[in-house]
């Protein structure tokens, strides 16, 4: 009896160590976790390891954690690099659309302020040869001036284009940082949008119907550079969405819908695939194959949540088309 009173102490007593020691490991890890883990639970401290205090299964656990920390850092290295890759890559086709925008629209007012200078050169020789003649009266002189004020009226409206051009192409030429929240109306906008998207339009033969149910002085306050380029991405998202198809229609359409502003874009192409919707706005999906990044419907969503505190939502069927709302409240 004595012998297992004794053994039973000793089978106690041993349990209650391993017991103990256990518990001060299993402590040990979780205090550990409880460091790496940040206040807020929504960041970890991918530098810091767990320490292996023992040869058991919890050090198998810490050591596998370790690895797995390590490989988790690796892997979101590699995503920021990719990530950063292909910002550079849209910021470049970007810059290439905007440079043949600037060339296509400023080539027409150049071409047409040349040609009334040439004008006004030959108006001013005719002045000039006439000033002697006898035959020409106080009339003819007037006829003169007055055609010169004509070609000069005419070459300041050519200046005044040129010069909204030049200031469409600078506002979408700043970085991201440099945010411009100003107030605009709904006429600016759409005159940006038109003077940026004029050239692919042109050379993909599709034409885009304005239609505005709101008044053109309409006020809106935020980053209009950042709304025009969510505008412009979903425009070239609907002209690919024809497929090289020539003669087509998109819609673009700003109405107000109770205290918000809608602007919605509307094409008749091919539609978004089943597997695309459920992740359009969720993830880097791009809808243009091997030509596109995914980036853009994926910054847009961001840009319009973050600047202006909407929303965008969308409706697509399979070979019938697509159309995107941007919802923007107003103040």
């Amino acid at each position: 009896m004595i012998c297992d009173i004794i053994l039973f102490l000793l089978i106690f007593a041993i349990l209650v160590y391993v017991s103990h020691s256990l518990a001060k490991e299993i402590n040990t890890v979780s205090t550990k976790l409880k460091e790496i883990a940040s206040s807020n639970k929504k960041d970890i401290n991918l530098n810091k390891k767990l320490i292996v205090t023992s040869e058991d299964e919890l050090a198998d656990l810490s050591l596998a954690f370790n690895q797995t920390q390590a490989f988790t850092r690796n892997n979101i290295k590699q995503i920021r690099a990719n990530q950063s890759m292909l910002m550079e890559r849209e910021r470049l086709a970007s810059l290439g659309q905007l440079i043949g925008g600037i060339a296509h629209n400023l080539k027409t007012p150049i071409m047409s302020i040349s040609g009334a200078a040439e004008a006004l050169d030959d108006l001013a020789k005719e002045y000039d040869s006439s000033i002697d003649d006898p035959e020409v009266n106080s009339k003819d002189h007037h006829d003169i001036a007055k055609d010169m004020e004509s070609w000069v009226s005419k070459i300041r409206s050519y200046t005044e284009y040129m010069s909204d051009i030049i200031t469409a192409v600078k506002g979408q030429a700043v970085t991201l940082s440099e945010v411009d929240n100003v107030s605009f109306d709904v006429e600016e906008l759409i005159k940006r949008v038109d003077i940026l998207m004029k050239h692919e339009l042109k050379n993909a033969i599709i034409y885009l119907n304005v239609s505005l149910k709101v008044p053109e002085k309409l006020k809106l306050h935020g980053d209009i550079n950042s709304l025009v380029q969510v505008i412009n991405n979903m425009i070239s998202n609907s002209i690919q969405s024809y497929n090289g198809k020539t003669e087509q229609n998109i819609d673009l359409i700003v109405e107000q819908k109770d205290a918000n502003l809608i602007i919605s874009v509307k094409d008749y192409g091919c539609g978004l695939p089943e597997k695309v919707k459920d992740k359009l706005f969720n993830e880097m999906i791009t809808t243009k194959g091997k030509n596109g990044t995914g980036l853009g419907l994926y910054m847009s969503y961001s840009t319009i949540k973050a600047h202006f505190n909407g929303n965008i939502t969308f409706e697509s069927e399979e070979g019938k088309g697509t159309t995107f709302h941007i919802i923007i409240p107003l103040d």
